[in-house]
């Protein structure tokens, strides 16, 4: 990316009207979302009859050679990707001085605005948090680094299956930062190391923020929010707190190296736990995803304006949106929902505990015995009574005479 700075007040959203001359080829339907960095709009492409998300940037960034250079070559990286937990990337160009992009269109809920504030069961967090790692490990294998995972950026579609979208701040692996060159990233999810030496950044940038994701899905609230461990705060498997720690070592060299290890380690708690690690107690209720999705089809019906930026060595957010990709993203942090915390259990709780379960362990073996006692006396009793009485078959046969016929 080139260091041109958009402030967000400088772009003004084209209607979808006026966008309709320029793009002759799709019949615009409504805007989605709008920023200082771009617009996103949902159409329908007329030749395959299919729905497409269209996101434009402003024209200042069409004005700077080396920034379209580099926005052609990221977009021919991502139309390369092909995943069913990625955005698809459809085309890319320029039209009346605006770069655009047209990706897959995404009905339903970003991730953010299905689960934010809200502890997710295990089973789910795992679920989803595998589809968000296999959707990068494409991607990485592919030479992209995305730059900007966050729960914002993660789309999901009828199924409640995650889709990772939002490619504005990817870039090839071998394409490295230049010297002052303009840093972007969100706070809270981006990895120490794109801030303080973002010439040495890597893919290992989004497993860092896939550990975020991870531990905010398991327990409602943000690493920065408790820094106590995920398990402390729901009373989870202390499994998830090694793979939480390991992915976000602030050592890239330390981090996993493979997004596709993370999901190795989760299926091994997902295997282990079986169906219990489904009924994981969460600090609220865990919500059906797929439901939300489907209850959301066709996305938000009116556009939503961004936040101001706040500049962290001129660090910008991506883009949130429900669409496909949207414009823009800030550094303003998300509101928090309340979430109802789980108070830990003390040891003077534990010890009064344990009296009760063994009292009622006794209480189960006395309850057995007698049961057990009175249902051979019983049968004892009846056996008594059976010796008692008379048995017909034991009596003796005695033969009657028959009488003699009377003389005559």
């Amino acid at each position: 990316m080139s260091d041109v700075t958009v402030p967000p007040s400088a772009f003004v959203a084209p209607q979808p009207a006026e966008l309709a001359p320029l793009f002759q080829g799709y019949e615009i339907d409504r805007l989605i979302a709008t920023g200082g960095m771009g617009a996103v709009y949902r159409a329908v492409q007329k030749s395959l009859d299919r729905t497409v998300a269209i996101k434009i940037l402003p024209q200042e960034f069409s004005k700077d050679a080396t920034f379209c250079a580099g926005f052609e070559a990221e977009a021919k990286a991502m139309a390369r990707l092909n995943h069913p937990n990625l955005v698809a990337v459809y085309d890319f160009g320029e039209v009346h001085g605006m770069l655009y992009i047209i990706m897959e269109y995404v009905p339903g809920k970003s991730l953010f605005h299905a689960a934010h504030g809200i502890a997710l069961s295990a089973g789910e967090t795992i679920r989803l948090v595998t589809g968000i790692c296999n959707g990068l490990a494409h991607a990485h294998e592919n030479g992209i680094i995305h730059r900007d995972i966050k729960p914002s950026n993660i789309l999901l579609d009828l199924n409640g299956q995650p889709k990772i979208g939002d490619f504005g701040l990817a870039r090839p692996i071998e394409k490295k930062i230049r010297e002052n060159e303009e840093i972007f990233g969100t706070p809270d999810y981006t990895a120490p190391e794109v801030v303080h030496s973002p010439q040495s950044v890597d893919h290992r940038a989004d497993i860092f923020s896939v550990g975020v994701i991870l531990h905010e899905l398991l327990t409602g609230q943000l690493p920065a929010a408790d820094r106590r461990p995920a398990s402390t705060i729901v009373r989870g498997d202390l499994r998830f707190d090694a793979i939480i720690r390991r992915a976000m070592d602030p050592l890239p060299e330390r981090r996993y190296a493979k997004a596709l290890e993370i999901v190795k380690d989760l299926k091994v708690i997902n295997r282990s736990a079986g169906s219990r690690v489904f009924r994981t107690n969460a600090a609220a209720s865990s919500m059906d995803l797929r439901r939300t999705a489907v209850a959301t089809s066709g996305g938000a019906t009116a556009s939503r304006t961004s936040a101001p930026t706040i500049a962290r060595r001129t660090i910008g957010a991506a883009p949130a949106g429900i669409a496909a990709a949207s414009a823009t993203s800030t550094f303003t942090k998300p509101r928090q929902l309340p979430v109802a915390p789980i108070k830990p259990v003390s040891p003077k709780e534990k010890s009064a505990i344990i009296p009760l379960i063994i009292m009622l362990v006794l209480a189960i073996i006395i309850l057995a015995s007698s049961l057990y006692l009175f249902s051979k006396l019983q049968q004892i009793r009846k056996d008594r009574e059976g010796k008692s009485a008379p048995d017909p078959s034991m009596e003796p046969y005695i033969p009657v005479a028959k009488p003699k016929p009377k003389a005559r």
